[in-house]
């Protein structure tokens, strides 16, 4: 099911935002540059306002102290998939993380399968049971902070069939992480 969120009431964007961001889930995001899809996971993570659709995510800095990817591509104007991590998925989502070099997919260096889900947006990864498909707006430095937080507008919601039901009541078993654990439900998986 995709969901155009400019079709839908604030009813139905908070009831699908706040099913879909659970404690503290992992943003797998997909960015796009120059042809190179970048694929990274991110922490921290959370939903700021149902009307509009709107998420922050908060992007630390490379060991030199340069951007990352992801927020290099955030603000040369790509749009950004967030795609939602599933226990399956734990263990390639672990592996995106290691640091390589801006002119490589993680897509490609890692052998993540992508699906090309809407023309305008990074590809999403295929297994994902949800992605979020925003527009980035601005940053929102806070002083001090070794993190740079990022306002993204939400503009369509991809949810796989067994996810959700016919009243937008959506059911993802989401690793989140905390403590340096990843874990569903509560339950530490790791």
């Amino acid at each position: 099911m995709l969901l155009d969120f400019s079709k839908l009431d604030e009813t139905s964007i908070y009831k699908l935002i706040s099913n879909t961001v659970t404690p503290r889930p992992i943003a797998w995001i997909s960015t796009e540059h120059n042809g190179i899809v970048n694929l990274a996971p991110f922490s921290y993570f959370i939903p700021l306002s149902s009307e509009p659709p709107m998420l922050i995510v908060s992007i630390g800095k490379k060991e030199d102290e340069s951007p990352k990817d992801t927020l290099a591509n955030f603000l040369a104007g790509s749009k950004v998939t967030i795609n939602f991590v599933h226990k399956e998925l734990r263990a390639i989502m672990s592996q995106s993380a290691t640091s390589l070099d801006y002119t490589q997919s993680e897509f490609e260096h890692f052998g993540i399968e992508g699906k090309k889900m809407l023309e305008d947006y990074p590809m999403m990864v295929k297994d994902t049971k949800a992605a979020l498909f925003c527009s980035f707006v601005k940053t929102l430095p806070i002083e001090g902070s070794e993190t740079t937080p990022c306002l993204l507008h939400i503009e369509h919601a991809y949810y796989a069939d067994d996810v959700i039901d016919e009243r937008l009541h959506v059911c993802l078993e989401n690793v989140g992480r905390v403590g340096g654990k990843f874990l569903i439900n509560g339950e530490i998986i790791s």
